[in-house]
């Protein structure tokens, strides 16, 4: 139940606190007054678009404001859900700034638009002129019948495995997509691969082979100089080893007296020791050193296939193409796993289709079975609201495929008329005929008490006279089960609420301003009149209003 209302610089509203009450409110007011303002603002708590051009003094922000009292609605668990507090008093709260940023608060919580339409669908139903229009529309029809039967918790978890089967075909798709790219691919990949693996690939083999043609290619000079250096180091002649030996011996009669010539002597045989080891090798490597033409040859050919391979790969080296080789590898195993994937998909969208198709005729079944009763109590609501001749038909058929709320497709049929058959309702009912079936469909689901508050901006039209207070009649008994509140221009209406507001607007030195005033009961006898007779209020639309307020407050209304 809505318990309060506060809007503050919101379009002609400077400032607004408004305290609902249970059962039936009604609010009242000349055209242009600012009814559709009140409920724009209630809008924006609801998760609606905001827009900055609605704040009146840009100085300041506007603030929106409905609290409401939410216990014994199960909301405790959503409340958890998303993380915020919860208490059986719900306030909401809308901010707009002039430069259009806007916030949102629930129990003083940040919370986004998203979250607050989703609050919004758990406290409160708007019918406004463009809902009455959704009454045509198939998916709004399955909705309703959907209700009426109680098949939310079966839709919910029907929903629920129809997205993991739309997620499995989805998959399912891309991986014959994969395939097939891949089958496309595969005769190319599979000439590259055997290419790379032909070539025996080695790791580290363009450098050492690069090191080996140069080798061979200087192999005379290297082996001149490494001959040169064994001989100058121990050959014959004069070599240089001889030389230190020679130098190492002529300090030998000098170590008993000088100490540094002892050092010195030890320094001399570890170089000619050194010498020694590296004429050694230098004489083992070079006679390891050969040219043939043969091997240089070979060298060049395997360096020209890898230079080759190098360059139609656009890789760097060897590395990168044993890398580019693994990688094909690893793609051509997987373009044989594509099928054994696609197989193991095929399964699981199998078993979630036949669960799927268990919800689907679960759902098809209980609104096959409640279609009649939904025809029966239409019907002799319609006949209550001033048709006696209407005749209102629910049709459940069949989809070709699965669809977001099953396999059906529901459709209204109606006819206003004695021998007319039914037509389907959106090309055959007229403005006041779609007022009255909405509002005996909103009278049948409220049943469920899904819905703390139920508001009505102008049920009533094209209704008038004695149908104007089988309406009125109507409301008040579904303000017995949820919070109603309807905005009217109908006196009969207006009298039959146990709570009356009247919007109106009030010239002063901001200019013209929108306010909201609960009214009393001399008030509303008076604009009830008003409503009878028009400004020019009389004695007879005063008494008049003073019926139709006894009769609103009668047992029987």
């Amino acid at each position: 139940m809505i318990k309060s209302i506060r809007i503050h610089n919101y379009a002609l509203i400077d400032g607004v606190e408004v305290e609902m009450g249970p059962g039936f409110s009604v609010i009242t007011g000349e055209t242009g007054a600012g009814k559709s303002i009140l409920l724009g603002a209630i809008g924006l708590t609801l998760g609606n678009r905001a827009d900055a051009s609605v704040i009146m003094d840009k100085g300041r922000k506007c603030v929106t404001e409905v609290t409401y009292d939410a216990g014994g609605y199960a909301l405790r668990e959503w409340f958890e859900e998303n993380d915020l507090d919860y208490a059986d008093e719900v306030v909401v709260r809308r901010e707009i700034h002039a430069d259009g940023r806007s916030r949102a608060f629930i129990n003083d919580t940040p919370a986004s638009n998203k979250t607050l339409k989703e609050l919004g669908q758990y406290l409160v139903d708007i019918h406004s002129q463009h809902q009455s229009l959704l009454i045509g529309q198939p998916g709004y029809q399955v909705e309703v019948l959907d209700r009426f039967c109680g098949n939310r918790a079966a839709l919910e978890e029907y929903r629920e495995r129809y997205k993991l089967f739309r997620a499995l075909e989805r998959e399912r798709d891309e991986r014959a997509r994969q395939r097939e790219e891949a089958a496309r691919e595969e005769e190319f990949l599979r000439f590259q691969f055997n290419r790379l693996e032909a070539a025996r690939l080695r790791e580290g083999e363009q450098r050492e082979l690069e090191e080996e043609l140069s080798l061979l290619a200087h192999a005379e000079g290297i082996k001149a100089a490494l001959e040169g250096l064994s001989l100058a180091l121990t050959g014959a002649g004069e070599p240089v080893v001889q030389v230190l030996r020679g130098c190492r011996h002529r300090l030998s009669p000098v170590e008993g007296v000088l100490k540094e010539a002892g050092e010195y002597g030890e320094r001399l045989q570890s170089v000619i020791l050194e010498l020694q080891d590296i004429a050694g090798e230098a004489e083992r490597r070079a006679e390891r050193v050969e040219f043939s033409a043969e091997r240089a040859r070979e060298a060049q050919a395997r360096l020209d296939e890898l230079y080759d391979l190098l360059h139609k790969h656009r890789a760097a080296d060897v590395d990168e193409l044993i890398r580019l080789r693994d990688s094909l590898a690893g793609r051509l195993r997987e373009a044989g796993e594509y099928e054994r994937r696609e197989e193991e998909l095929a399964a699981r969208a199998r078993q979630a289709e036949a669960e799927l198709d268990a919800l689907a005729q679960r759902l098809h079944d209980a609104r096959a079975g409640a279609a009649g009763a939904l025809e029966e109590e239409m019907r002799a609501l319609l006949v209550e609201l001033g048709m006696p001749h209407a005749r209102f038909s629910v049709a459940v058929e069949g989809l070709p495929g699965y669809a977001p709320a099953g396999r059906d497709n529901v459709r209204f049929f109606f006819s206003a008329n004695k021998n007319h058959e039914p037509g389907e309702l959106s090309r055959v009912a007229s403005g006041g005929e779609i007022s009255r079936l909405m509002l005996s469909m909103k009278y049948i689901l409220s049943r469920d008490k899904l819905l703390p508050a139920i508001i009505f901006d102008e049920i009533d039209t094209g209704v008038s006279g004695e149908i104007a207070h089988r309406v009125a009649t109507m409301l008040k008994r579904m303000s017995a089960r949820a919070q109603v509140i309807s905005i009217s221009h109908l006196p009969q209406i207006a009298a039959t609420g146990d709570l009356h507001f009247k919007v109106y607007k009030e010239d002063g030195p901001r200019g013209t301003l929108s306010r909201v005033k609960r009214l009393s009961d001399p008030e509303r006898v008076t604009e009830i009149a008003a409503m009878i007779s028009g400004s020019a209020i009389s004695e007879v639309a005063l008494e008049n209003a003073r019926l139709l307020l006894r009769q609103g407050r009668s047992p029987g209304c």
